[in-house]
């Protein structure tokens, strides 16, 4: 409450400007207040790329791929911000998906990233049944994994990214290829892996947004 007091531009408020006095109005429900400076320097990152994309430089230019990061007091609603921005990001088409570090928790930095992963799969495994663009892009992110990482580092992943077998068909599996891949990967051989997974699917015509929140936990 005091914070509210002495900085209220770092919460999502509307501050109406009557004659005289500027009074503070915290909203709360479905409208998102505030922040108008804080989302167009968000959405301006997904709009370059996006104006890029569809230039005849896109077809030049290696794969583009940007960090992001959002700082602030505790409790100013970043997360709400990023999240706002997101929902927004996918009703225009981008594939965005997101994975939050919980405080109190001792963490194992590579398990949080495989859940990421493994929520890709699984937003792609839902594409499926969705309108018939939808349905392509499932279908063609599903070949062009397999094409890519091929039948042996496939099986290696779904120890780690279940739902790829939701997504790819068995058949695409070659049982015959499963044991040339340790089951027990070494950090850089899934990074590694983790990293030709996600360029595969850059490749493909969706953009799309990877959010790891409260990171300093």
């Amino acid at each position: 409450l005091e914070q509210m007091r002495t900085s209220p531009y770092i919460f999502l408020h509307d501050y109406p400007i009557h004659p005289g006095r500027a009074v503070c109005s915290p909203v709360f429900g479905r409208q998102y207040y505030g922040r108008r400076n804080e989302i167009a320097q968000l959405l301006e990152v997904p709009t370059r790329l996006e104006t890029i994309r569809e230039s005849k430089l896109y077809q030049r230019e290696p794969i583009r791929t940007e960090a992001f990061f959002v700082s602030g007091k505790g409790g100013s609603g970043k997360s709400h911000l990023v999240n706002k921005c997101g929902d927004f990001l996918s009703t225009q088409g981008w594939l965005v998906v997101g994975e939050k570090f919980e405080r109190g928790h001792q963490h194992n930095s590579q398990d949080i990233v495989c859940s990421l992963f493994e929520k890709i799969v699984k937003k792609l495994v839902k594409l499926k049944a969705g309108s018939q663009q939808d349905s392509e892009y499932s279908q063609l992110a599903a070949k062009t994994l397999s094409d890519s990482l091929g039948a042996a580092r496939l099986c290696a992943l779904v120890e780690y990214l279940p739902s790829i077998r939701d997504l790819i068909t068995e058949a695409e599996f070659d049982a015959t290829q499963a044991n040339s891949i340790e089951s027990n990967l070494s950090h850089w051989k899934l990074v590694s892996l983790l990293t030709c997974f996600i360029n595969a699917l850059l490749k493909l015509d969706r953009p799309m947004i990877l959010i790891l929140d409260d990171l300093q936990w």
